[in-house]
């Protein structure tokens, strides 16, 4: 009887409150300003997944004003599947194709490195089998491509080769800017 008598009290004095649900706290991105000693430092200002975009797209017409110099974004890229990037395709089969190599020259045993079960086997490759993939960006533009607005930039270690990756917001982590 007594949580009847608690709900029929509810709707004597209804609270009349609508309240909106914020974003998740581990959506929180820094944006980073680098100093010209090159520290960091504490974050500039922390934003959300949703204001990832518009942040990278005033930075960036900052940057077309002469203002800032780079804008950089850390993001987790996936490195398996069908929404891999090249690049990271071909980190992939450059080192399958140096393991292999290494493999031959030390047991005489040929490995394909193209077939599907090359499978940077610890037992036979022991701690050779780390591979480093960029997770910092140069951005370029943001691009409409269908109803969403992605990230393009270029990882940093492979500028030179020009290689561009669509990155979602949802995946950045952190946003660098470098004024001049």
């Amino acid at each position: 009887m007594k949580h009847i008598q608690l709900f029929e009290n509810f709707f004597e004095n209804p609270i009349m409150e609508v309240r909106t649900v914020p974003e998740s706290s581990y959506s929180v991105i820094p944006v980073y300003k680098y100093t010209m000693s090159g520290s960091i430092g504490s974050p500039e200002e922390n934003i959300t997944n949703s204001e990832v975009i518009p942040k990278l797209q005033i930075l960036l017409e900052l940057q077309r004003a002469g203002k800032i110099k780079e804008v950089h974004v850390t993001a987790d890229v996936p490195t398996q599947g069908r929404r891999t990037p090249k690049y990271i395709k071909d980190i992939i089969r450059d080192e399958k194709i140096r393991m292999a190599k290494k493999h031959y020259y030390e047991t005489g045993e040929e490995i394909d490195p193209d077939s599907d079960d090359f499978d940077f086997d610890i037992d036979r490759f022991g701690d050779q089998r780390t591979i480093f993939f960029d997770s910092q960006f140069i951005v370029k533009r943001i691009e409409k491509i269908g109803a969403e607005e992605y990230i393009i930039g270029t990882p940093y270690s492979k500028q030179k080769q020009g290689f561009q990756v669509r990155i979602s917001p949802m995946k950045v982590d952190e946003i660098f800017y470098q004024p001049l």
